[in-house]
């Protein structure tokens, strides 16, 4: 596994390694739990967008933040919020700004949980 110090910003495994006592597998299962459950939860926010469902909005936002949790993804879970916020207001422009900012930053922290599985 690739040193934390080397890794990117995106995510902290140094600290989620401290939450979890150490344990390194745990860690790998929920990298793979993200890794499975991240692409469907995305296209589902993607389409609770398009149909302007506020409700969908903010339930997928909030399973995908929660997703991150573990990995100390601050960024991600930090725009996941906004979503969250946003999405209970209904869809506007900020809200499809954020939305693109939250897809880069879904790429980035996707290849960074995937050095967790390697």
């Amino acid at each position: 596994m690739e040193s934390p110090a080397t890794r990117s910003v995106t995510m902290n495994t140094e600290i989620a390694l401290r939450r979890l006592n150490g344990k390194v597998k745990l860690l790998t299962a929920m990298a793979n739990l993200f890794l499975e459950d991240a692409p469907q939860l995305h296209e589902q926010l993607h389409q609770a967008v398009r149909a302007r469902s506020s409700a969908q909005i903010v339930r997928h936002a909030h399973s995908l933040r929660g997703l991150a949790a573990p990995f100390e993804a601050t960024r991600f879970m930090q725009l996941a919020e906004e979503i969250e916020q946003h999405g209970s207001d209904g869809v506007s422009s900020g809200l499809l700004r954020l939305v693109d900012e939250f897809d880069a930053e879904l790429l980035r922290l996707t290849d960074a949980v995937k050095t967790l599985c390697k």
